[in-house]
């Protein structure tokens, strides 16, 4: 089947977005499909198989000169001009992540696959009045609707008046592939976050955790040169190593020297690279599957959403408050209990394989 996937963003690029949809296409690749990845001519120069480490690779269309144009126009015309490329194309299958192109190819009565990520009433004021004004979820050209959590499906059903039954929870994934291998005793563990720098992820918890827990070694990876050297300023202990992102394809080998991941993000209020508000209600981190896959021991808040997948004790450990000396407790209560945090590591890679790319276009593709 050719399949058009429209994506409005940077590709390459380090962004969650980018790696989630370039992974996606992969995996439809992988599945014998015709797919064409169509995007801004913007992002960095270089090709996807050694940016995101995949093997098959979608064939990457860049549109040029939007990059010219005011944010706002640049949007909506770029829109116009992927699908009117896809149409030319012959295209058989619309994936988007975009109400707007959903809504131009609503009009053009185009057969479409649309992927929720966020509370739609953080959409721009056009957006939102064409999505009343016409009913944009209710269309039979629509061939499903992709949640990426129960939370927002639970979201579109409550204020889009749309069929649950329309809609698919369809959750992130994990390209990468580790040996899963038993924590030991050890004197200190090193302790790695990897994403975005906002404090709102936990960044600045990570740096009051690193200065107060001299025992082990603590690593952060993510965001640019800029976002790394702005961190720094707040005063960095010695067993504390701040890095900017690298490329999705060059994450494993830095995970596995892992023993421990935290995902420390803030239980009220998470701000998304997008600035598309506040996202704490339906995030789907795209950390969370990686560190599934890689069957270290993830200490996590108490994140509502974050319990579809993570459950306390079962395969993750999560930790009610933001009290350093708590966190501090249990990272050092591990070594002393080896069996049972094995175990619990244990789950979590098991759970992963659930979680692949393949098996998400497979769950895409099944209407």
């Amino acid at each position: 089947m050719r399949i058009a996937y429209l994506f409005n963003s940077s590709t390459p690029s380090s962004n969650p977005s980018s790696i989630q949809v370039v992974n996606t296409c992969s995996a439809l690749v992988a599945l014998s499909h015709r797919v064409k990845l169509i995007v801004p001519n913007t992002g960095q120069k270089v090709r996807l198989q050694k940016f995101y480490g995949i093997n098959k690779s979608p064939k990457l269309i860049k549109l040029k000169y939007f990059n010219k144009f005011p944010l706002g126009i640049y949007y909506y015309l770029f829109s116009l001009f992927s699908i009117a490329y896809a149409m030319f194309d012959k295209t058989e299958l619309y994936i988007t992540r975009n109400i707007f192109n959903l809504i131009l190819l609503n009009i053009l009565k185009k057969r479409v696959i649309i992927e929720i990520h966020h509370d739609l009433h953080n959409e721009g004021r056009i957006v939102k009045f064409l999505c009343k004004l016409i009913n944009v979820f209710n269309k039979k050209n629509i061939v499903k609707i992709i949640a990426i959590t129960h939370a927002v499906k639970k979201h579109l059903v409550k204020n889009f008046n749309i069929d649950s039954k329309k809609i698919d929870v369809i959750s992130s994934a994990s390209s990468l592939k580790f040996k899963f291998n038993n924590l030991k005793k050890k004197k200190f563990y090193n302790i790695g976050y990897f994403g975005s720098l906002d404090s709102s992820k936990g960044t600045n918890f990570i740096i009051k955790l690193a200065r107060q827990d001299k025992l082990n070694k603590y690593s952060i990876y993510g965001g640019s040169q800029y976002d790394v050297s702005r961190l720094k300023k707040k005063g960095i202990p010695n067993n504390l190593k701040i890095n900017q992102s690298v490329h999705y394809g060059r994450l494993k080998p830095i995970i596995s020297k892992m023993d421990i991941l935290l995902m420390p993000s803030n239980t009220k209020k998470i701000r998304s690279i997008g600035n598309i508000g506040n996202i704490v209600k339906f995030t789907s981190p795209l950390k969370l599957f990686d560190y599934l896959a890689s069957g270290k021991l993830i200490i996590t808040s108490n994140v509502s959403v974050f319990k579809e997948i993570l459950l306390d004790q079962k395969n993750c450990l999560v930790v009610n408050n933001f009290n350093t000396a708590n966190w501090i407790k249990i990272i050092n209560k591990v070594k002393f209990e080896t069996s049972k945090i094995n175990n619990i590591k244990r789950n979590a890679f098991k759970l992963s394989k659930k979680y692949t790319y393949l098996k998400r276009a497979e769950k895409i593709l099944n209407f």
